[in-house]
């Protein structure tokens, strides 16, 4: 008996491939969200997404974990500046100065930045107060951002999406200081005669203004409503 061998080269496919492919599957995965963002935002609760964790709620979660991370990121902690406290950025160039521009379809305009001060003595966790004697603000702390979906983001997304993001505590050592604290109504945020009680910084924070600030003239609550 014969046998004829037939040799057969598999040619290895070109980098331009490759990214064809890689464009394809991502733009695949985009379309998906962009039609089921309800569901993926908790419309059925997550009904068959949890167990195993469906890929496109892990990358929902993740995207809206940096946008808030990006919060951090552009936060001036270092007080020996005069911008202790500040953005690090400014909204014409923020989302590409904390690194969410490339390759991300998910694209937003920032459209407002959040101020805040307090009325009672916080931790520094929360308000940094920078040290030098030209500080850009003596009253208030950057505190978050409002975006906007961009006509791309709104592609990939299914909707014009608004994100208001806050930032917390500002190191991990200083969440030792969030163990020490008081909880008190919030009749600003749930009206009155109500149980719902919060931690008294954060409501400070929320609902405080400072006619001497020319950024806190309103609260970081108000500046977010009047904004929306």
């Amino acid at each position: 008996m014969k046998v004829k061998f037939c040799l057969v080269q598999h040619k290895k496919p070109s980098v331009a491939a490759l990214m064809k492919r890689c464009i394809g599957a991502k733009k695949k995965m985009d379309s998906s969200i962009a039609k089921k963002w309800r569901e993926l935002s908790g419309q059925s609760h997550w009904r068959g997404l949890m167990e195993p964790l469906n890929i496109d709620l892990r990358r929902y979660i993740i995207h809206y974990g940096e946008m808030a991370q990006a919060a951090y990121d552009a936060f001036i902690s270092e007080k020996a500046s005069k911008y202790a406290g500040s953005s690090r950025y400014a909204k014409r160039n923020f989302f590409s100065k904390v690194g969410l521009t490339n390759g991300n379809p998910f694209t937003y305009s920032v459209t407002k930045f959040l101020y805040a001060t307090s009325e009672i003595d916080v931790p520094e966790a929360f308000i940094v107060k920078s040290f030098s004697r030209e500080a850009w603000s003596r009253e208030s702390n950057w505190i978050g951002y409002v975006a906007v979906a961009t006509n791309e983001g709104k592609a990939a997304l299914g909707r014009r999406d608004i994100v208001i993001a806050w930032r917390g505590t500002v190191k991990t050592l200083e969440w030792v200081n969030d163990l020490d604290f008081v909880l008190v109504s919030a009749p600003q945020v749930f009206g009155n005669n109500t149980d719902p009680k919060v931690h008294q910084g954060w409501y400070s924070i929320y609902t405080s203004e400072d006619p001497r600030s020319p950024f806190n003239k309103s609260s970081a609550r108000s500046q977010v409503h009047a904004h929306m």
